[in-house]
């Protein structure tokens, strides 16, 4: 879904606040694309939107001068993740140091697909507090 539906398809991502963890997520078989990671407070979802970039990686600074922009249609969404805040923040310590290293999405979906993965598992429950 493109970033338009993404918000449409719920209204609490509207007027939700969000937390961004960074703007040059990159992947190995899409070099002229960033991808940009982002937390919903309402929804409790991490979400990436892949930003593409036509004229290769440095056309980015050019899109921030809003020169040759990318329709809103080709800002496609993926949620990766529903969790809390602390326990996105946990998964992702270190984002910043990562981010810019080549194929670094990779890294940011093993550690979310990890979140997913703990929070399907039975020994993940806590016992009730006293």
């Amino acid at each position: 879904m493109n970033i338009r539906e993404f918000y449409d398809a719920d209204p609490r991502r509207q007027t939700s606040e969000e937390v961004a963890f960074g703007y040059g997520w990159t992947t190995e078989d899409d070099k002229h694309s960033t991808y940009r990671l982002s937390w919903v407070a309402d929804t409790g979802e991490a979400y990436i939107v892949r930003e593409p970039h036509p004229g290769g990686i440095l056309a980015r600074y050019l899109d921030q001068l809003r020169v040759d922009q990318v329709d809103v249609r080709e800002l496609l969404v993926e949620v990766l993740a529903t969790t809390d805040r602390y326990t996105l923040e946990a998964a992702l310590a270190g984002w910043p140091a990562v981010m810019p290293e080549k194929n670094s999405l990779q890294w940011a979906r093993r550690q979310l697909a990890a979140l997913s993965s703990a929070n399907s598992s039975p020994s993940t429950t806590r016992p009730p507090s006293a």
